[in-house]
């Protein structure tokens, strides 16, 4: 009452040896301190708790929480020296590898996490195997990058887009079409809202013109891509009519509509009209200018939104959470 809180927490840890009933309002106070931000007070309720002779899951839980106060604190090297041993503990490997992962992360030290292949391995963590599988990716940056080490990765981990998207890049700039086409249509099966990042890509990758039309064609019906109605209205161009590009994207609008398919419509009609160009130039600026304020990608784990992707979210720090929205008109 009198704010002397250091001395308030000394009276309550000398109490901690009565009864082992009280552990759980300890572990509360603690933790109600770290989330204040109060990681040393947190820190020392955390250690007297740990110097106890308790029951093991109890004592393992203790560590873990006294790890989580080390990480918060920035007390790297204390925190991984617990979690370590909690890798082989059934009950907390899941939270201790996550946690273990943001310590590399922030430390840099990106070939530790790659050492827990096993121990990932020991779970069923969908997450933890993206995790480990960016984790991995990123810790090749810089190096001498080899087709087959990405392609071993993306085998590995197939429930992983970036190590398949990464050996695509890769494989586009060593002219090897054949595995940069297998590489981004199996992400585009897996995950076919990722269409407006991977089908630029692809257009590389010298799919014959049948072949292009029906993935595109898949794309625009089955999944309502914006994107591939787009590039579907360029090919009926190309190889039809400018009228029947015309004509498919009034019907799409008709269906459902969008603000890119009608960009899409004024840029025909001015192709059409050198009068209409000139009236309709200043409409599409408007379009393009509301274009440039949507927001494309959404994190499906915290809901952070932004414009451009990102396989780590800078929100609550989830590997490949980070999705275009579905629907959205940039998309």
């Amino acid at each position: 009452m009198t704010d002397q809180e250091d001395k308030a927490i000394e009276q309550l840890l000398e109490l901690l040896d009565i009864e082992a009933a009280t552990i759980d309002t300890y572990l509360a106070l603690a933790n109600l301190f770290r989330r204040k931000g109060d990681w040393d007070k947190a820190i020392r309720i955390h250690e007297k708790l740990h110097q106890l002779k308790l029951p093991k899951v109890q004592a393992q839980h203790i560590q873990f929480e006294l790890a989580k106060d080390y990480y918060s604190a920035g007390l790297y090297d204390r925190a991984e020296h617990l979690l370590l041993q909690l890798v082989n503990s059934e009950a907390l490997r899941e939270a201790s590898l996550k946690q273990l992962f943001s310590i590399f992360m922030a430390t840099h030290e990106l070939s530790k996490a790659v050492a827990l292949t096993t121990e990932v391995a020991n779970t069923q963590s969908k997450s933890l195997r993206i995790a480990l599988a960016n984790l991995h990716t990123e810790s090749l940056k810089g190096a001498a990058l080899d087709l087959t080490i990405l392609a071993d990765l993306a085998e590995r981990y197939p429930q992983a887009i970036r190590p398949r998207f990464e050996l695509a890049k890769l494989a586009l700039t060593q002219h090897d079409a054949a595995t940069a086409k297998g590489a981004l249509l199996s992400i585009l099966k897996q995950k076919p809202q990722w269409s407006a990042d991977i089908l630029p890509q692809l257009s590389q990758c010298h799919l014959d013109e049948d072949e292009w039309y029906q993935l595109l064609t898949l794309l625009a019906d089955k999944h309502h891509n914006t994107s591939a109605r787009l590039l579907l209205c360029d090919w009926l161009t190309e190889h039809g009519s400018i009228t029947a590009a015309e004509h498919y994207v009034l019907d799409k609008l008709r269906q459902q509509p969008n603000i890119r398919l009608f960009q899409k419509l004024l840029q025909i009609r001015q192709q059409q009209s050198a009068q209409a160009a000139e009236v309709l130039s200043s409409v599409e600026e408007l379009v393009n200018a509301y274009l440039a304020s949507k927001i494309l990608y959404s994190c499906r784990s915290c809901g952070f939104k932004t414009r451009q992707p990102y396989w780590l979210c800078p929100s609550c720090q989830q590997w490949e959470t980070v999705d275009p929205i579905a629907g959205v008109d940039g998309r």
